[in-house]
């Protein structure tokens, strides 16, 4: 049950993180929409970057991946809650690139463009804390319920080696490359 507790406790700090960004970025948007002239479209795109590469990665690699598959094949009866889930990512999916086509157009510094952009950023966001929510309420409440000790092991291992190979894709995390490889000394 060790096992159980670390993905939960992964995905509930993730989801913590996630909602972090959706609230700072549903903050700006929401007290910028009444002045669409001030609306930064590079700090925007730079937030729902951030959000995006977090958020739908996040959910489509442990989620989706991991979590949903087990416990689909635990539990027949927890297809609606499957189609929900699918749905909100297809959803959310589509949403993202509205948002980034309404980004390149208030690129162009228009008012109305921009009032658009931030509605649409809204929506997403919304989107995004819907299927958290469920997430949350639903899917993991599911998940301790149906899931084996043995394929909470296969899952937290799963989780084990993505965080592994998101640690080693960060540039700040890798070793530096050039003179040691070469057989130089650093200077």
């Amino acid at each position: 049950m060790l096992t159980a507790t670390y993905v939960l406790l992964t995905l509930s700090i993730e989801q913590k993180k996630e909602r972090h960004f959706i609230s700072r970025l549903l903050q700006y948007v929401q007290s910028i929409a009444r002045r669409p002239q001030e609306i930064d479209p590079v700090f925007i795109e730079s937030q729902l970057k951030q959000l995006a590469s977090f958020a739908e990665t996040r959910h489509q690699r442990k989620v989706e991946a991991c979590l949903m598959p087990a416990v689909r094949a635990a539990e027949p009866s927890c297809v609606p809650l499957m189609n929900d889930m699918e749905s909100l990512s297809q959803r959310g999916r589509a949403m993202l690139n509205a948002v980034y086509r309404c980004l390149r157009r208030a690129m162009r510094r228009s008012a109305s463009h921009g009032k658009f952009l931030c509605k649409t950023v809204d929506l997403y966001c919304q989107n995004l804390l819907k299927r958290l929510d469920k997430e949350e309420q639903e899917l993991l409440p599911l998940a301790q319920k149906v899931i084996s000790s043995e394929e909470w092991f296969e899952i937290g291992t799963k989780f084990l080696a993505q965080d592994d190979d998101d640690a080693a894709s960060r540039p700040e995390l890798r070793p530096r490359q050039g003179r040691m490889d070469k057989g130089v000394a650093p200077a």
